[in-house]
């Protein structure tokens, strides 16, 4: 009767740990990251982040067993400011799929097709206008790396048109219900804050700086 019993609880709690939202964590050196908080990078200087924000949309999950894949056609808005916007997909058996792939940005689709509403919202801060669209990623903050007075970097990743469409493919295993970014990773191989600290149009160079994205997540 004990040995039931405790089979049960085991069987109980296993399945509330499969019902899990699935969640973005940026890090840096392997830890959550913080808005505000200085941090090191590898050549020695300080940085620290005011903003994070990132769309992340078209969701498809591969089935561990079957290698059936379930799609979400969904726009998800991400602010690290905003801890109810970390979190989502809390209806899926996350126990069920061995990985995920997932657009960071909005594809040409998304970018014209008229909402303004929801996560579409430009009051969220990531719409430029009709013809350049929506910011991808924006990343905010300051660093001693910055050769200005203020040292300030920021960064406006968008675009949807050719030859600067920044919208990355993102495909990661689910060992968890985690999937981490990882910021130091991006800003110690993608970018030079010494030599560039703001991008806030569509461009080359933002073009560049998203392809090294699908390295960052984990």
């Amino acid at each position: 009767m004990k040995v039931s019993f405790y089979l049960f609880f085991l069987s109980f709690v296993y399945s509330l740990n499969c019902y899990g939202q699935l969640s973005i964590i940026p890090t840096w050196n392997k830890k959550p990251l913080e808005l505000q908080h200085v941090y090191l990078t590898q050549n020695k200087d300080s940085i620290s982040f005011s903003t994070l924000k990132i769309y992340f949309s078209d969701f498809r999950f591969k089935d561990k067993i079957s290698g059936r894949i379930t799609s979400i056609d969904t726009l998800i808005f991400y602010d690290l400011s905003d801890s109810s916007t970390h979190s989502f997909f809390n209806d899926l058996n996350l126990s069920n799929y061995e990985s995920v792939a997932f657009t960071l940005g909005l594809d040409s689709s998304k970018n014209v097709s008229g909402e303004l509403e929801n996560a579409y919202d430009p009051l969220l801060g990531m719409y430029w206008a009709w013809n350049t669209g929506y910011i991808n990623l924006k990343i905010m903050g300051e660093s001693s790396a910055v050769p200005t007075n203020s040292h300030e970097f920021e960064f406006h990743l968008g675009g949807y048109r050719f030859p600067f469409a920044t919208a990355q493919t993102i495909q990661v295993d689910l060992n968890d219900q985690y999937i981490y970014f990882d910021l130091e990773k991006l800003f110690s191989e993608n970018i030079n804050l010494t030599k560039n600290h703001h991008i806030m149009l569509p461009c080359k160079d933002a073009f560049l700086i998203s392809q090294g994205l699908s390295t960052c997540f984990k």
